[in-house]
């Protein structure tokens, strides 16, 4: 039985939740043609096995690479032999042929999962259609089922997090600046090392560097004629103190641990004797 309609009738969570709670095995295909976009989302007993995106496939031969787990050479040779007739996909000759693990193969098909459905759960607008399929025929040792739930859920807090930040950051072309100091007491921030790296780059200029994800490449915007770029990567007093910040945090739960560990025996021997 099929299942489409327009996305203004019928949103694009309320169809994964009805995908889920019906268990249903089958392909979601997702149209956009304003986006000029298409995603497909493969379904198990409601469970998500598979998902692409026709702008950005998210192919987890690129995925490997990017992530340094797989060279451009062991890349070659998985689809050389695909080619030559294997009927393995990528990830399986990987994985024949010790370049990955399974667990590898598991952790980033997961990401490529995650990544094309809160994509796709971003839309509003065009057009569903759910065809009822067999399962996909993935060997299990590197099958990977995500919870449809679990998607659902998260991807509801990210679109709650960007509303509650569309009223301060409008659109991309929004310059950050940090808030001039005042008279009163100083006030105590507590990031992330990550959090600190972006925070240590705003200085309310804006950035010729843009990223362009349709093309997967970062665009310099400069005027006619000859230039040259240099990028330049440095280590900041900032983010060497939020590393130091952070090996400190590391050791102070380590102290707390082996101190409740030493409790907690301590405690034991008392009650025993």
């Amino acid at each position: 039985m099929a299942i489409e309609g327009p996305l203004r009738e019928l949103g694009i969570h309320d169809v994964f939740q009805l995908l889920d709670l019906s268990r249903k095995t089958g392909t979601l295909r997702v149209y956009s043609p304003e986006r000029n976009n298409e995603g497909s989302v493969y379904f198990d007993a409601g469970t998500i096995v598979a998902a692409t995106m026709k702008s950005n496939p998210h192919l987890l031969g690129t995925i490997l690479e990017r992530s340094g787990k797989a060279t451009p050479a062991d890349l070659a040779r998985a689809t050389a032999m695909q080619r030559a007739g294997d009927k393995r996909r990528v990830g399986e000759i990987l994985v024949a042929h010790g370049i990955v693990t399974p667990r590898d193969i598991d952790r980033f098909m997961r990401q490529q999962i995650e990544t094309v459905v809160f994509d796709l759960m971003s839309w509003s607008e065009g057009f569903f259609s759910f065809s009822e399929e067999p399962p996909r025929p993935i060997r299990k040792d590197i099958a990977v089922r995500v919870s449809t739930e679990s998607l659902l859920m998260e991807g509801a807090r990210r679109i709650d997090e960007w509303s509650r930040m569309a009223d301060k950051i409008p659109d991309a072309r929004v310059i950050p600046l940090l808030a001039p100091l005042d008279d009163g007491p100083e006030s105590f921030i507590d990031l992330l090392p990550r959090e600190w790296e972006v925070l240590s780059i705003i200085d309310g200029e804006r950035n010729p560097l843009r990223a362009d994800p349709r093309m997967e490449t970062i665009v310099v915007d400069l005027p006619p004629g000859d230039h040259t770029v240099t990028l330049i990567f440095v280590n900041t007093e900032l983010r060497r103190r939020a590393e130091q910040l952070s090996v400190a945090a590391l050791a102070l739960c380590a102290i707390l641990l082996i101190t409740g560990f030493v409790t907690r025996n301590a405690s034991r021997v008392t009650r025993s004797s």
